[in-house]
């Protein structure tokens, strides 16, 4: 009837241990880069090669109010044409609006009518990041 005094266990319980390097093993596992297939291939060549996409154009308006479409000045009714011509050679439907923080809002808004007017269907406005402070 003598009972031995309970003693307190020294080891290491593993099987957290174990878990913890499974799930750092299946994370290492997705999240690690694949090498080249094994297989040196010689892959076929085509006669007919694909021009990388040409770049949405570009409207630009300083802060006199002077319009360049693609670097090149234009004057307002030249500008439509102009657009409206690069916008059908290259099937682009969109166009880049840079715009100086001078310019008077009615003149954006007349240029970006102008622009829709052209054939433009999405105008994204193009703006340096940082702070908003003047």
């Amino acid at each position: 009837m003598f009972r031995r005094p309970k003693r307190p266990s020294h080891s290491i319980d593993m099987a957290p241990l174990i878990d913890v390097v499974f799930l750092l093993l299946v994370f290492f596992m997705l999240t690690s880069s694949f090498t080249p297939p094994a297989l040196s291939l010689v892959l076929p060549k085509s006669a007919v090669t694909n021009e990388p996409p040409r770049p949405a154009p570009v409207i630009s308006i300083d802060a006199t109010g002077r319009i360049a479409l693609d670097g090149e000045a234009l004057s307002v009714e030249q500008f439509e044409a102009a657009l409206k011509a690069r916008l059908s050679e290259t099937g682009e439907k969109s166009v880049n609006f840079r715009g100086d923080r001078g310019v008077d809002y009615g003149v954006i808004l007349d240029i970006m009518n102008r622009a829709r007017a052209s054939g433009a269907s999405q105008i994204n406005l193009v703006y340096e990041s940082g702070s908003t402070t003047q």
